[in-house]
């Protein structure tokens, strides 16, 4: 991977502008929660799984706001791997993720749309990713 983004500013960094902050990719807006059949406690806890967040640093989460998720992939750009990996643009000319995917077989994948399948593979690659360090 291109760049590194050491793990001690995620759980250190505090505040406004230097800390960072849950993202929850599907925002509480009509377009959402209509994805999931008007089930809003549905929604709600689908909203909240692991592969349906991110971190953004500072302001960042404040800009996507409870934009649909077409327009918040704009504001995962240049940020954490992880949430650029949803950008069909961050998959150009990346050798050095070519290879990471290669080596560890993890099947990243973006996403032009975030629904229950998207959630659910998305969670399943968090899973994996976890069991191939800690496993």
């Amino acid at each position: 991977m291109d760049s590194f983004v050491p793990v001690n500013p995620l759980v250190t960094k505090t505040g406004a502008v230097n800390g960072f902050h849950i993202e929850h990719i599907l925002s509480y807006n009509k377009e959402n929660i209509a994805i999931y059949e008007g089930d809003e406690e549905r929604f709600e806890a689908e909203r909240n799984r692991l592969g349906a967040v991110l971190l953004l640093k500072g302001r960042d989460n404040i800009s996507s706001n409870n934009e649909v998720y077409k327009q918040k992939l704009k504001s995962y750009a240049k940020t954490l791997h992880w949430n650029e990996s949803l950008r069909e643009d961050s998959y150009k000319s990346k050798k050095d993720f070519d290879g990471f995917m290669a080596k560890t077989h993890l099947k990243f994948e973006p996403y032009a749309k975030f629904g229950p399948d998207e959630l659910e593979n998305r969670q399943n690659l968090l899973f994996e990713i976890a069991r191939q360090l800690w496993g």
